[in-house]
């Protein structure tokens, strides 16, 4: 991808996966999902980070388990951040209570400088893979014809393709997958995919189109893993720097977390 410098850049900002439980002790996997979650949000707009941000999405995986609690508690902790943010559900979320308690933090599609980002809703009831319906499909349809005229990026929880990771790639996005891909492969103003769920870092592409996953705010997974397991990578976020001809660059920032001790030998949660 031709990158041109003198353009100026919108900077987005991407976490996922928090996983935060209602209570403050909550852990997942002897880890505290709130702690880390705090110290990835100074990270990336605390008095020390090192760009501000124009934009942050979170795609899913807001909540352990769904609970009005547990969402109460993470918008508590994304009270300091003074950028425009948005969520999207992932298998673990309600969207019904998301949707209850911040209204106009799920639009269809958001606005960065001449890009437009799709905030898909990949999650089904019930399930842990993803899924999208023929409804949801024609929608987002005319949402590529609507904004041709932009360099886009669709932001969703589940994986649409594999990442090489046995367990999780059997939770992927499942129904729709493959139309998904028909839509968007043809069209030169897509420029990129970005989810969450894997836990771990990803970066490949379709052609013309950059694929990318993000590593959690909260565990990690091991990449190329069989069966479930643990890794002993820190905690992190994605940026993009946007450039308004379609143009952008990616990269993931680990954040050390001084208090962070996790199950290594998990075999699942």
């Amino acid at each position: 991808m031709n990158i041109d410098a003198a353009q100026p850049a919108h900077r987005l900002i991407q976490i996922t996966d928090p996983h935060i439980g209602g209570r403050p002790d909550y852990q997942l996997l002897g880890l505290d999902t709130g702690h880390t979650l705090s110290e990835v949000l100074s990270a990336v707009s605390g008095p020390t980070a090192s760009t501000s941000a124009d934009l942050l999405v979170v795609t899913g995986d807001v909540s352990a388990n769904g609970s009005e609690a547990a969402y109460r508690r993470f918008l508590h902790k994304m009270q300091p951040v003074t950028a425009p943010w948005y969520w999207l559900p992932g298998n673990h979320d309600t969207p019904r209570k998301m949707d209850e308690l911040a209204p106009r933090r799920r639009p269809e599609v958001v606005s960065v400088g001449a890009w437009r980002l799709l905030l898909l809703d990949t999650s089904v009831p019930g399930q842990i893979s993803g899924g999208l319906s023929d409804e949801e499909l024609a929608r987002i349809g005319q949402l590529l014809e609507d904004h041709r005229e932009h360099p886009l990026m669709l932001m969703m929880h589940h994986q649409p393709v594999p990442v090489g990771s046995h367990w999780i790639d059997g939770h992927m996005l499942k129904q729709g997958r493959e139309e998904l891909i028909a839509l968007v492969r043809g069209l030169e103003n897509v420029r990129a995919i970005a989810w969450g769920h894997v836990h771990q870092q990803f970066d490949s592409h379709l052609g013309h189109i950059g694929l990318h996953a993000t590593p959690s705010t909260s565990v990690q997974f091991t990449p190329g893993s069989g069966p479930f397991a643990v890794d002993s990578e820190m905690p992190g976020y994605r940026w993009f720097n946007l450039r308004d001809d379609g143009s952008y660059e990616t990269g993931v920032e680990r954040v050390a977390i001084a208090e962070y001790s996790v199950d290594l030998a998990s075999s699942g949660y």
